[in-house]
C-alpha cells in the first residue's frame, strides 16, 4: 500500500507540474539560441591524497606510467619502477560543461570519475589537467580537492558502499584558459531553437514574437526552429525581449514514459483513459531443495551418494476484475490505476496492455 500511494502521490506531482508549465511561462524556457550552444570539454588527470583507496597500479598500468611522466616533467627520473605500488594515486576523467558565452577567466564546475580500480575518490586532490574540446584545443584547467557523496568501507573481506564514491564534483575548479566562440547574431537575424520541436509550440513562439514586435519579427521555419530579425533594434536588446516575452504554449501530446528498470511511471496532463476492464492476478512460483546423504546397508558393497530433494510449488492468485471508468483529467487516472492495486511492475504491463486496446491515449516511450 505504501508502494502504491507513493506512485499515486508521484503521478499527481507531474500532474501539478506540467498543468502549471502549460499555463504561462516565457519563450527562454521552451528554446535556445542557435550559434551559443553548452560546450563539453574533458581530460585526463590523477587524484592524490587517497586514505589507500587509490589504483592498484601493477593491475592499472597507465597510472603507473603518468605517475612516471609527471615525476619525469618535474625532473625526477626513477631508474627501477618495479616496486612502485601505491595506493593513495587514481586516473580519473574530468568532465564539464562550458555554458555559452562563457569567457576566459571564468571558473566552471567539472566532473570527476575513476577510470582505474580505485574504490573511492574521498579525500583526493586533483592535480592541474588541462581540459580540450572536441577540436583538441585547451580552453580550461581544473585543479583542487573533491567533494564526493558516497564512501565505500570494509574489512575482513566485508565491505559496504553508498552512493557512488568513485565519482566527484570539484564546484568552480576549473578556470576558463579561452573564451569559446559563440554568434547569437548576424546583420540582426538570429534562430531560435525550440528545446522540443513541435509545430504548435514553433508557431505559438513565432505569433507571440510577432505580436509583441510587428510583422516580420518572427517566423516559424520548422518544429524546430524559429527566425527573428530584430530589424533596426539592438541585437542583444532584442533577443532579451523574446526570450523573457510571455507565452502560453498548447498542451503538449499525451506521453507516458516507462522506466521499466526502476517501474517509474510517469505521464503528462494531456493523458486520458477510456473505459475499460482490467483483470489482474498474480502467479507465485516457490522452489525448495534439500540436500540429504544415501548411506547404504551395512556389510554391503554400495557407496554414499549425495541426494537432492527438489520440490517445486505453484499458487496462482484470485484475478481482480476492475472496470477503469473514461477520465478526463490526469488525476482521475492516477486514481484509476491506483484502484486496481498493483505493483509498479505490474502497473507497467497493464498500460502496455491499455495502449494496445486503445483504452489509453498518448504514446509510450520506454527507456
Amino acid at each position: 500500500m505504501k508502494i502504491k500511494n507513493i506512485l499515486y502521490k508521484t503521478v499527481l506531482l507531474f500532474f501539478y507540474a506540467n498543468m502549471a508549465v502549460a499555463d504561462v511561462t516565457t519563450i527562454g524556457q521552451l528554446v535556445s539560441v542557435s550559434g551559443a550552444p553548452t560546450n563539453q570539454i574533458y581530460g585526463y588527470g590523477l587524484v592524490v591524497g587517497l586514505p589507500g583507496t587509490g589504483d592498484q597500479t601493477t593491475q592499472v598500468p597507465y597510472t603507473q606510467q603518468s605517475i612516471l611522466n609527471m615525476l619525469r616533467n618535474l625532473g625526477i627520473s626513477l631508474p627501477n619502477v618495479t616496486t612502485m605500488q601505491p595506493n593513495d594515486v587514481a586516473s580519473v576523467m574530468v568532465t564539464a560543461d562550458v555554458p555559452a558565452f562563457s569567457h576566459a577567466g571564468q571558473r566552471i564546475d567539472v566532473m570527476v570519475s575513476a577510470v582505474g580500480n580505485a574504490t573511492s575518490l574521498a579525500g583526493g586532490i586533483l592535480l592541474p589537467t588541462p581540459l580540450r574540446g572536441a577540436n583538441d584545443a585547451t580552453y580550461a584547467e581544473a585543479q583542487g580537492p573533491l567533494l564526493v557523496s558516497g564512501f565505500s568501507a570494509g574489512a575482513g573481506g566485508t565491505s559496504t558502499t553508498q552512493n557512488v564514491p568513485t565519482v566527484g564534483t570539484l564546484p568552480n575548479g576549473a578556470i576558463l584558459a579561452a573564451t569559446i566562440p559563440a554568434t547569437y547574431s548576424i546583420d540582426g537575424q538570429s534562430a531560435l531553437l525550440v528545446n522540443s520541436p513541435d509545430f504548435a509550440v514553433a508557431q505559438a513562439i513565432a505569433d507571440a514574437i510577432t505580436a509583441k514586435f510587428g510583422e516580420g519579427s518572427a517566423q516559424a521555419i520548422s518544429p524546430g526552429e524559429v527566425d527573428v530579425s530584430a530589424g533596426g533594434r539592438n541585437p542583444m536588446e532584442f533577443i532579451s525581449d523574446v526570450l523573457s516575452t510571455s507565452i502560453s504554449p498548447p498542451n503538449p501530446n499525451p506521453t507516458i514514459v516507462v522506466d521499466a528498470q526502476s517501474g517509474t511511471i510517469v505521464m503528462n496532463a494531456g493523458v486520458v483513459l477510456g473505459p475499460a476492464v482490467v483483470s489482474h492476478g498474480d502467479l507465485t512460483v516457490n522452489i525448495q531443495t534439500q540436500n540429504s546423504v544415501s548411506q547404504p546397508n551395512p556389510l554391503s558393497t554400495g557407496q554414499t551418494v549425495g541426494v537432492q530433494n527438489t520440490v517445486v510449488n505453484a499458487k496462482q492468485g484470485k484475478a481482480q476484475v476492475i472496470a477503469l471508468p473514461k477520465t478526463a483529467t490526469l488525476q482521475d487516472v492516477a486514481a484509476a490505476l491506483n484502484a486496481v492495486g498493483a505493483t509498479p511492475s505490474d502497473l507497467i504491463a497493464i498500460i502496455e496492455a491499455l495502449k494496445q486496446a486503445g483504452a489509453i491515449n498518448g504514446a509510450v516511450k520506454v527507456i
